[in-house]
């Protein structure tokens, strides 16, 4: 059977006999009757949407929209929306980096397109600005009850609404990323996503569970609860509003807007029902993260490493189709995420779980996963002496290890995982 996962740029064509094949998984993707334009012109039709308008008339709005590493239809969505702040006396587009590198040619082809939809929306007087954790002038609004001293952009102060852009996902850490996500950490400074990011390394930090969930039994996530906290400190009684999507490989399957809790727990049940799975973990498991931008790097892949591992048992294998043309990530996240997992496994749990550091949450959950398997074999542009020396296999031929698995056990079962940072597994019990 021909198996075509998506690796960078390119794909990768595996063949496996469909015998061996336990469950080939992709995300939620829904006809191409219905474009973009219209999920979106659909979902700004509603009461909230009219609510919306007369909310922002003469007011000072703040946009916040995704960055450059997500891969969204932003053009698409634009162009509608817009249309909404043309009785505002200024709106300020904001594009939320958290602590991701502001000047990018992703970012600034946003910028460029955000430019021209609201030059053609009517939109008189806006301006465009692109978060910068390091060099930006921030406002310190207190600290959470987890002690995070949340020190946020001062462009944003000037605000009297906020409108949240967010396209809604599975996240390993804080649960989803949600509009929440847009403020802290998008718009704050380093040192407050490092106070923040230090509750990744609790258990209880993980995909699916948030505390504007409808499940009561998923409410509880340390750096989802700090996150809201963090925003609510933010934007004390101003409203928010948000604009969700659920999009794969640039299609959008839903669209909701509306007040932002409200709009934001209907968004996590769709994910929930569409892009999360119940799975009998197998001795073998192949994970794309889905191509570009998701494997752009080492640092940004292996969230789909991490949404997926539920789906191996102890002991078994991942081959892991990761192209990473920009290496193993941003030149700053270098010593805290790539230079410790380096280290012998059970130094880097050790000493992270001692001593935080932002992007060490990391390397730590990266020693988790390495140490209850055999191998984790990695397919990608990455020099193989840098694969190695992070306790990774080095994959020359994709099929080659699928051959040997096979040969090795010709009654095994393997996972198949397309697009996995879009999806959440959990084991069968």
């Amino acid at each position: 059977m021909d198996v075509i996962l998506k690796y960078g740029n390119e794909q990768v064509n595996l063949q496996i006999p469909k015998s061996n094949i336990e469950r080939i998984i992709r995300p939620w993707q829904e006809s191409a009757d219905t474009d973009n334009e219209t999920v979106i012109r659909q979902a700004l039709t509603n009461s909230d949407a009219e609510n919306f308008k007369q909310k922002v008339q003469r007011k000072r709005i703040c946009v916040l929209t995704d960055d450059g590493t997500r891969n969204e239809p932003f053009e698409d969505t634009f162009g509608e929306l817009f249309k909404l702040l043309r009785t505002c006396s200024s709106v300020q587009f904001l594009i939320c980096t958290g602590t991701h590198d502001a000047d990018t040619d992703e970012n600034n082809s946003i910028k460029t397109q955000i430019e021209i939809a609201a030059r053609k929306a009517g939109i008189a007087n806006f301006q465009i600005s692109t978060h910068d954790c390091d060099t930006d002038r921030f406002i310190n609004a207190g600290c959470t009850s987890r002690d995070t001293e949340v020190l946020y952009n001062e462009i944003a102060e000037t605000a009297d609404l906020f409108l949240v852009l967010s396209d809604l996902k599975v996240h390993y850490f804080s649960g989803y990323s949600n509009p929440i996500k847009n403020l802290l950490p998008g718009i704050c400074a380093f040192k407050t996503t490092e106070q923040n990011h230090s509750l990744a390394l609790d258990e209880n930090s993980t995909f699916g569970r948030h505390p504007w969930h409808l499940d009561k039994n998923r409410t509880t996530n340390p750096v989802a609860e700090d996150q809201l906290e963090g925003m609510r400190l933010i934007v004390k009684d101003r409203p928010v509003f948000a604009l969700i999507t659920i999009t794969t490989s640039g299609k959008i399957n839903w669209a909701g807007f509306g007040p932002v809790q409200n709009v934001t727990a209907k968004a996590f049940n769709i994910a929930d029902e569409k892009n999360t799975h119940t799975v009998k973990p197998t001795d073998k498991l192949i994970i794309s993260p889905g191509g570009l931008p998701n494997d752009i790097s080492l640092y940004i892949a292996q969230r789909a490493l991490e949404l997926s591992k539920n789906a191996v048992n102890d002991g078994g294998e991942i081959l892991f189709l990761a192209a990473c043309p920009d290496g193993v990530g941003e030149k700053k996240t270098i010593e805290n995420f790539y230079n410790r997992l380096t280290a012998p496994i059970d130094e880097v749990l050790e000493s992270i779980s001692g001593d935080y550091k932002l992007f060490s949450h990391k390397p730590y959950k990266f020693a988790q996963l390495i140490k209850r398997l055999r191998r984790i074999w990695m397919y990608s542009q990455i020099p193989a002496d840098i694969i190695e020396a992070a306790h990774l296999f080095p994959a020359e031929d994709p099929q080659k290890v699928v051959d040997d698995w096979l040969a090795e056990n010709p009654e095994t079962k393997i996972t198949i995982v397309e697009g996995a940072n879009k999806i959440a597994l959990y084991a069968k019990a």
